[in-house]
């Protein structure tokens, strides 16, 4: 029978200790946080769920709270913490407490390696698993706002109160299938990878979007990408707010030279000429110089139809074997990651780790003919 677990709203810095007292020692928490992102570039921590064997808790951050014992339990490397679909979690954690969390088991990533299909959500997983169905009635809730009803509070213990049978669930489902290492594998790649906001996603989207123009243009506009990059992380602003890509990209093309000649951009927005003109000028100005030695963003070459017909052959040999185990395709290799492999590239995550055992070395062996 299931134990029924203690809730508590955790505002005062008693109670808060009190929690963290108890919570000490535990083989493990689950954990789960609300924030906020829509006016910032780093995420507002709102709310962090925390439950442990018999005690769920919901710790309010934005009242007067010294959250340093939190810290030492989220660092205790003999905790294991438990969530569901970690990275932003782990990002907002990050960035809020200065804490860098390790030991983690991902029940979302452990639902994609047990059958259970790619990026399920939580939700689901509990009614598959617990026959529970969870509310749905608050999940447009603005977690900043104060304060916040009973039953939201209760909505966002919810978030936690079944992780730990997940958990168990799961974990047995592994070590079943002989699959614990991977899952290890995933959450330790997920710990360590940047979790500071930098996101070369970002710069790439510009890139992308100049990449059939010249060389000056794709490097001015790389310019300006970087230079919203560093203004938006200074100002804690969207990237969009501060320069949409879109007039990145017309600014890389036209390469305006005075503020009056920025006046005749289109959706340039006045505000952002009187404040950030001179600013944006230099950033064109940088790029022309760098464009001599920048090195464009190219698409991928053509394949001959040799090459093509041998990664169609490589994905759905690739896709057999994903079936056959009940993992999903995209959780071990992108399409692109095939057609590389088909071209001779071995630099790829498909060749290393749980992945290469998997598929990655038979694949090759398709690719290459070796035996």
């Amino acid at each position: 029978m299931r134990t029924i677990k203690k809730q508590t709203y955790i505002s005062d810095q008693s109670a808060l200790e009190g929690f963290v007292n108890e919570a000490t020692g535990s083989s493990w928490i689950a954990v789960d946080t609300e924030f906020e992102r829509v006016r910032t570039f780093y995420p507002k921590l709102c709310l962090i769920q925390i439950a442990i064997p018999r005690h769920s808790v919901c710790i309010d951050p934005l009242v007067d709270l010294d959250l340093n014992p939190l810290c030492r339990l989220f660092e205790d490397s003999g905790t294991l913490k438990i969530f569901h679909s970690a990275r932003q979690d782990l990002e907002v954690l990050q960035h809020s407490l200065s804490v860098t969390l390790s030991s983690i088991f991902d029940t979302q990533i452990a639902a994609a390696l047990t059958g259970y299909g790619d990026q399920i959500g939580y939700g689901h997983l509990v009614k598959e698993i617990c026959d529970v169905q969870l509310s749905k009635a608050f999940t447009r809730t603005p977690w900043g706002r104060r304060p916040l009803t009973d039953d939201e509070i209760l909505y966002a213990i919810d978030d936690v109160e079944y992780l730990d049978d997940l958990y168990t669930h799961l974990l047995e489902m592994l070590e079943k299938t002989s699959r614990t290492t991977w899952l290890t594998e995933e959450c330790s790649a997920l710990v360590s990878r940047d979790l500071s906001g930098n996101d070369p996603g970002a710069i790439e989207k510009v890139a992308k979007a100049c990449r059939k123009f010249d060389r000056i243009t794709q490097s001015v506009a790389h310019a300006l990408a970087r230079w919203r990059e560093e203004r938006a992380r200074r100002k804690d602003r969207p990237r969009e707010w501060i320069l949409a890509t879109s007039v990145i990209v017309s600014l890389a093309q036209i390469r305006p030279k005075t503020l009056s000649a920025l006046d005749r951009i289109q959706d340039l927005e006045a505000g952002t000429i009187k404040h950030q003109g001179e600013q944006i000028l230099k950033a064109i100005r940088d790029g022309e110089n760098a464009a001599p030695s920048f090195k464009p963003f190219s698409l991928s070459p053509q394949q001959d139809s040799e090459t093509k017909a041998l990664g169609n052959r490589l994905w759905k040999r690739l896709g057999e074997l994903c079936e056959a185990a009940s993992v999903p395709t995209s959780l071990v290799a992108r399409r692109d990651d095939i057609r590389a492999l088909a071209g001779g590239c071995l630099d790829l995550r498909l060749m290393s780790g749980w992945r290469k055992e998997f598929a990655g070395e038979l694949l090759s062996k398709m690719a290459f003919g070796t035996n």
